[in-house]
């Protein structure tokens, strides 16, 4: 198999063809937050296509986000062109390896160079940079609801001692980091850690003994 190289050019948004198979997801949040990235920065990230126009990388911003029909069909973006096709199998692993290759975030040196209601409008979620309620507080997103209006969602309430709760803190950051949660139906981060935590724990724990 030959080496492949990469070289800059342009293409028109029509002239980009998605992949059908492409399994990245996006959801309501992370849409909204490209889309006003777009806006405001245009299309910074350059689409990685082949020399027929197929996508390697990039299809939210041509098809979830609707850049054509915002942008109009002749629009020129900047793309990266490969020096030959890739097949099917080199496909599947590039989707996969790009996502491998995002650098991860210093948690102790953002504070420094971002306000956290700025890291918040931007795309971070509360638990990601250590944001957790106060203890009075944790039960106000269901507080006001009538038990039936709650279904089918449920809350819980546990009683720690302050050492637990830095622990539970920490863990629900790392969970918060580490999960994908862009198939669940529970719109609370929090929530979606904690259960994320405990799908892990079973799943290498439990010997069918439960």
């Amino acid at each position: 198999m030959t080496d492949i190289t990469w070289t800059n050019d342009t293409r028109r948004l029509s002239d980009l063809v998605p992949w059908e198979h492409n399994p990245k997801r996006m959801t309501k949040k992370q849409a909204e937050g490209l889309r006003l990235s777009i806006e405001r920065f245009g299309f910074a990230v350059p689409f990685l296509v082949s020399s027929d126009g197929d996508i390697y990388d990039g299809h939210q911003r041509q098809t979830l986000m609707g850049a054509i029909k915002q942008y109009g069909p002749d629009a020129v973006v900047d793309v990266r062109v490969s020096s030959r096709p890739l097949d099917d199998d080199e496909r599947r692993e590039l989707v996969v390896r790009l996502k491998q290759n995002q650098a991860g975030w210093d948690f102790d040196m953002l504070p420094n160079l971002y306000e956290r209601e700025e890291l918040l409008e931007w795309g971070f979620e509360p638990g990601e940079i250590g944001m957790f309620p106060d203890s009075d507080e944790w039960g106000s997103a269901l507080a006001g609801l009538a038990d039936t209006d709650r279904a089918p969602f449920q809350q819980m309430t546990f009683t720690l001692h302050d050492e637990q709760v830095e622990q539970i803190k920490r863990a629900l950051t790392i969970a918060g980091r580490l999960g994908d949660f862009t198939d669940s139906s529970n719109q609370n981060s929090n929530g979606n850690a904690l259960a994320f935590i405990a799908e892990t724990f079973v799943t290498e724990h439990d010997n069918g003994q439960s």
